[in-house]
């Protein structure tokens, strides 16, 4: 009779158990199915970080919030800017460009010393809010990768405003086709091959490879369409920007997005140094501390580094 009472709790402990694993996974899944590939998001605190940079009212790249007052996110959409600060807006906590969420002019902004509109490498830039985010579900930075990492992922997630760029919006389009446009979306892009990256890299005469990713583009989608500013993550962490950079005829011959990687010791120590309010200089490889023109040494093992 014990044994029977045993057997009948330990049945109605499983099963308990097996209904809550199973609500469990099935909330989750609701929460990410968005993530298949060129999804609208339809729910602003999945990716909290996500923010539009704003040229006035008009869409320019996307960014990403990593303290709460930095937004990290491509050079070349601000290296023309010059002294306009007045124009730039941030949008933060909504998947719309166009309303929801906070909209924040910009204090400044930093653009990498070594970014050269002529190349992709290097094509990082920070921006700096007048006031401290006060944070929400829909409002936190992301986690950086502080350390270069051998690219070893199937896919990363991208999350940008896609499409925005490439056609103006017109009386012409349906009102439908022009909300799509102005929702946040996400998609998976695959890292290209070593050796193809390097010889893509080399028509720039590029040979240093830890500071750039190549991602492949998918079958799908407008081979010259850039996701600039795009966060590109991996299991909750930043590893990059992606840059405007697209090959001359891509709509014949697609080529790969490229992706300044954060976690590159020039990329790392310069975010470092900068939300710190340090004049950066470069990064030695042989003592792993970088250098600023104030003669003092910042150590990037640090564990209040970002």
């Amino acid at each position: 009779m014990n044994i029977i009472k045993i057997f009948i709790i330990i049945n109605m402990y499983v099963n308990k158990l097996t209904y809550s694993l199973t609500k469990l996974v099935n909330k989750q899944m609701v929460k990410y199915k968005v993530l298949s590939d060129h999804t609208m998001v339809s729910n602003s605190d999945i990716f909290p970080y996500v923010v539009a940079i704003l040229k006035k009212s008009t869409y320019m790249s996307a960014g990403a919030l990593i303290d709460d007052n930095w937004v990290l996110t491509a050079a070349d959409c601000l290296f023309l800017i010059g002294e306009s600060l007045r124009i730039i807006r941030i949008r933060v906590g909504s998947i719309n460009y166009k309303k929801g969420g906070l909209l924040l002019p910009i204090k400044s902004f930093n653009i990498h010393p070594y970014f050269d509109n002529r190349k992709p490498e290097f094509n990082i830039a920070l921006i700096m809010l007048p006031e401290r985010v006060r944070f929400s579900h829909n409002v936190s930075p992301i986690r950086v990768q502080k350390y270069y990492r051998g690219v070893t992922a199937t896919h990363f997630i991208i999350t940008a405003w896609s499409g925005t760029l490439e056609s103006k919006e017109s009386t012409i389009e349906s009102m439908e086709t022009i909300k799509r446009r102005r929702m946040l979306t996400v998609s998976h892009l695959h890292p290209s091959s070593t050796s193809s990256c390097a010889n893509q890299l080399a028509t720039f005469g590029i040979n240093e490879t830890e500071t750039t990713m190549c991602l492949d583009p998918t079958p799908d989608s407008n081979p010259c369409a850039r996701d600039i500013g795009a966060p590109v993550v991996l299991n909750g962490v930043l590893w990059g920007v992606i840059s405007s950079w697209k090959p001359d005829g891509c709509d014949l011959k697609p080529g790969s997005s490229f992706v300044t990687l954060v976690g590159a010791a020039n990329v790392s120590s310069w975010i470092h140094a900068t939300i710190r309010g340090h004049r950066w200089s470069h990064y030695y490889k042989d003592n792993y501390t970088v250098t600023n023109t104030n003669n003092v040494d910042y150590d990037i093992d640090d564990e209040n580094n970002i």
